[in-house]
């Protein structure tokens, strides 16, 4: 149910792109005001006592929503539920729309400004280091808006789904929280990240060259001096720039080339597809072998 509940989600914002306007967030930083003035003197508000209500009420109310409907409909009721849920969670926004309208834009100036919007970077250009910022932007948009939510609800079905969708919301930066409250936060995404961040990593190795990514990858833990359980997911964007910057994704027939960034904001894009295809594919796979078990 789970593995089915991902692929027709996934296909439904895919095909029906106006569910993307169901992606909306902005409902969370009036809520976290609200509730910042009326539980500021609660004990630990600015701390633990904030990280459990802003998690643990969304995923109380998700638990109750999905009892009820279970009691009235049964399985049914309950798969709608995580088909609602995963198509809520994918985003905010279609990363592939997002790309396309740089790629596609009317002219060179308003292509130069949308991609400088995009990387919130006024200074964007076909330079080394905007090719870079621009495979960056890529991956690690893909790991937030889709890859995230696709691992957690195959791993905690609904909860995990949601939960990765309000760590994320959380850290956007936006919102006026507490000292400890943030900081739980940002090592509550951190935690959640790491496992797909490596994921995705293989899945690139798999889809491109593997070993110059898994070189990519030790390089990368090398440099920086910490094990494989410690630091950022960094180790994903070195792998991305490597194969993209190296002209690997380029020469293997799949990516189109075009000059500076947005060749390598093309490319890295491509690379995002395979990575999904990857998965979608390893994911169909299960499916299969637990309906002929």
């Amino acid at each position: 149910m789970t593995i089915t509940s991902i692929l027709i989600a996934f296909a439904l914002c895919y095909f029906i792109r106006d569910l993307g306007r169901l992606h909306r967030f902005e409902w969370i930083k009036p809520v976290t005001d609200w509730c910042n003035s009326k539980c500021s003197s609660l004990p630990g508000w600015a701390g633990l006592t904030g990280f459990l209500f802003y998690f643990g009420l969304p995923l109380l109310i998700l638990g109750l929503l999905n009892a009820t409907l279970v009691s009235f409909f049964g399985v049914l009721g309950s798969f709608v539920l995580s088909l609602v849920v995963l198509v809520y969670t994918f985003g905010p926004h279609d990363l592939d729309t997002d790309i396309d309208a740089i790629i596609h834009a009317d002219n060179d100036e308003n292509q130069r400004q949308a991609l400088a919007d995009l990387l919130q970077d006024n200074q964007a250009d076909a330079s080394d280091a905007g090719e870079a910022a621009a495979i960056e932007f890529v991956f690690r948009e893909a790991l937030q808006r889709w890859f995230g939510t696709i691992f957690w609800f195959a791993v905690l079905g609904i909860y995990g789904a949601a939960l990765y969708r309000i760590a994320d919301r959380l850290n956007e930066g936006d919102l006026e929280l507490g000292d400890d409250l943030a900081e739980l936060s940002r090592r509550l995404r951190q935690v959640l990240d790491w496992p797909v961040a490596q994921l995705m990593t293989l899945s690139l190795a798999i889809s491109t060259d593997f070993d110059s990514v898994y070189q990519a990858w030790k390089r990368y833990h090398d440099e920086q001096g910490h094990g494989l359980f410690e630091g950022n997911n960094g180790f994903l964007l070195a792998a991305a720039r490597e194969v993209v910057t190296s002209g690997r994704a380029a020469r293997d027939g799949y990516a189109d080339q075009l000059d500076g960034s947005l060749g390598c904001l093309k490319q890295a894009m491509d690379l995002v597809w395979r990575n999904l295809g990857v998965w979608l594919t390893v994911l169909a796979l299960l499916l299969l072998i637990n309906v002929i078990a």
